[in-house]
């Protein structure tokens, strides 16, 4: 009997050191590199890195730099995130290694590091390129944890792609990889006090025309109201206007891909007290919300808001007025800046440098918030009956 139990515990103790020698690598007295960093030529040249491609089972992303701008190539070069392709570089430079892992392939898929073209991978493969041919990074993530001692860190088993060794190094590496979440996501981002007026001209040749006279007036006014009616609440009217002060996009595709036609569901003008105008068309395609934007300086606007206030005795660019993050929360008062004619010129080009030759897919609500008819902003009882 002592004999079958001895026998048990050297078997259970050989397959417990079979198991660690498949799981772990040679012991740091046989290869050096604990305490290094992963690329150490990386961070050097961070700024010369030109070209990255991030590889999965699934996907492909490729990443490329003209001048100072980054692109994404599979949304036909739409300029990508630049604080996310600054944290990848930086991310990737800064990976240390801490101890050697495996060496034998057929180990990889315990820990996610297979190649990527192996079925069921889930493996990224990341490579980055300066100037033409001067690779300085080309590595493969397999899974990842916490690291020890840092909660701002992970942990990931890595390779390189022309090693077998494997290593878990830490570091913080983004954890997104899909082409569309590396989109410069920002469409339009306006102060709420500079918004003069809103107009909407639905197909069916309805006009919605929201107003204010002046940065200071909090709520807009619904033109063209009959006696008696009412509104259901001022931000219903507000939104409208407030929903261009801040504007990302889900998707964006080439216009000349986009296959939506040339009718839009309506068209928003909005005009700021400066004598920015922006024309919104929104587009409906397979129960998906695009639109187009486009951008000029409505001199008219600008100076019909000057004359105004050099009536009133007081200069535009120093005007008092009434902000607030949120519509409907406290506002505070605050000086604020109306830009120059100068200005809203440069402002106009940029935006249009951004917006020409794109379609923006867009939230529902964007569109239905901007796209609200007079039935939609009146109290019930004061709806007109057709």
């Amino acid at each position: 009997m002592k004999n079958s139990k001895h026998i048990l515990i050297l078997a259970s103790v050989a397959v417990i050191f079979i198991i660690a020698t498949l799981f772990s690598g040679p012991t740091d007295d046989e290869i050096s590199g604990a305490g290094d960093k992963m690329y150490p030529d990386l961070l050097p040249r961070a700024n010369d890195v030109s070209y990255i491609k991030i590889q999965t089972n699934q996907n492909t992303l490729t990443l490329t730099k003209d001048q100072d701008l980054w692109t994404v190539k599979e949304h036909d070069n739409y300029p990508a995130a630049l604080d996310k392709v600054r944290e990848l570089v930086l991310g990737v430079g800064n990976l240390t290694r801490v101890e050697p892992k495996t060496r034998k392939p057929e180990n990889y898929s315990r820990i996610g590091l297979q190649d990527v073209s192996e079925q069921g991978s889930t493996s990224i493969q990341i490579t980055m390129i300066a100037g033409s041919d001067k690779k300085l990074a080309d590595l493969i993530i397999g899974d990842s944890k916490p690291a020890k001692g840092d909660a701002s860190l992970q942990s990931y088993y890595i390779r390189t792609a022309d090693d077998p060794q494997s290593w878990l190094a830490d570091g913080k590496l983004p954890d997104k990889w899909e082409p569309k979440d590396w989109l410069d996501v920002d469409i339009i981002e306006l102060k709420r006090e500079r918004i003069q007026q809103v107009k909407v001209n639905h197909a069916d040749g309805e006009l919605v025309y929201i107003h204010r006279d002046n940065p200071d007036t909090r709520d807009f006014t619904l033109d063209s109201l009959q006696p008696g009616e009412q509104v259901t609440a001022p931000y219903e009217v507000n939104n409208i206007a407030t929903t261009f002060t801040k504007m990302t996009f889900d998707d964006v595709v080439s216009a000349a891909n986009a296959g939506v036609g040339d009718k839009p569901v309506y068209s928003a003008v909005l005009t700021t007290f400066d004598g920015l105008e922006i024309t919104f068309e929104p587009f409906t395609k397979d129960d998906k919300h695009f639109a187009r934007y486009s951008a000029r300086y409505n001199a008219d606007a600008a100076k019909a808001y000057q004359d105004k206030q050099a009536q009133q005795g007081s200069a535009a660019d120093a005007a008092t007025v009434t902000t607030t993050n949120d519509p409907h929360g406290d506002a505070s008062k605050q000086p604020v800046e109306l830009k120059s004619a100068e200005e809203v010129a440069k402002e106009v080009e940029t935006f249009n440098n951004r917006w020409q030759n794109w379609m923006y897919q867009l939230p529902d609500f964007r569109v239905k918030n901007i796209g609200k008819k007079k039935t939609d902003l009146l109290k019930k009882d004061d709806r007109p009956v057709h």
